[in-house]
């Protein structure tokens, strides 16, 4: 908890404009999940992450590097305790549509203890976003969603 508030602090203006944003439509993805399933609201963001308004939204993110936007997000896929990575991929794999790259979003399993553990990531043309290749090694990929090709 104390290190979160520490990287808040440390925010520029802009970057918690941007937080701010991204709180919100974390919210909204999260009802929406709720509402209607993984499935739909990719469908939907992918579609219209490459149109305006909601391409430029939030705004500035288009300013920011990949791996500077990447904090910013996982910060506010914090809300969601639950399906938390699910809500980060989702959000990483609309800002990279919006800026016109390829992504997936990919869904992988594993059994630990007994029991079946899931875990979401996305993936760019440059390679793995959000996550690192550890955190994902022990998972085995189900599905996916996502075009391969750039826009």
């Amino acid at each position: 908890m104390i290190a979160r508030l520490r990287r808040l602090r440390a925010l520029s203006i802009c970057d918690r404009m941007v937080l701010a944003q991204l709180l919100i439509s974390s919210a909204l993805i999260v009802v929406a999940l709720r509402s209607l399933g993984w499935r739909r609201v990719s469908v939907a963001l992918n579609s219209l992450s490459t149109r305006n308004p909601i391409r430029r939204f939030p705004v500035f993110h288009l300013l920011y590097q990949m791996d500077k936007l990447d904090p910013l997000v996982d910060l506010a896929s914090g809300l969601s305790r639950r399906n938390r990575c699910l809500v980060r991929s989702i959000m990483l794999f609309w800002l990279l549509r919006a800026r016109g790259e390829s992504a997936q979003l990919v869904f992988g399993i594993r059994k630990r203890a007994g029991s079946f553990e899931a875990h979401a990531w996305t993936v760019s043309e440059r390679g793995l976003v959000g996550d690192s290749e550890a955190a994902i090694a022990e998972f085995h990929p189900m599905m996916s969603f996502g075009k391969e090709e750039r826009l």
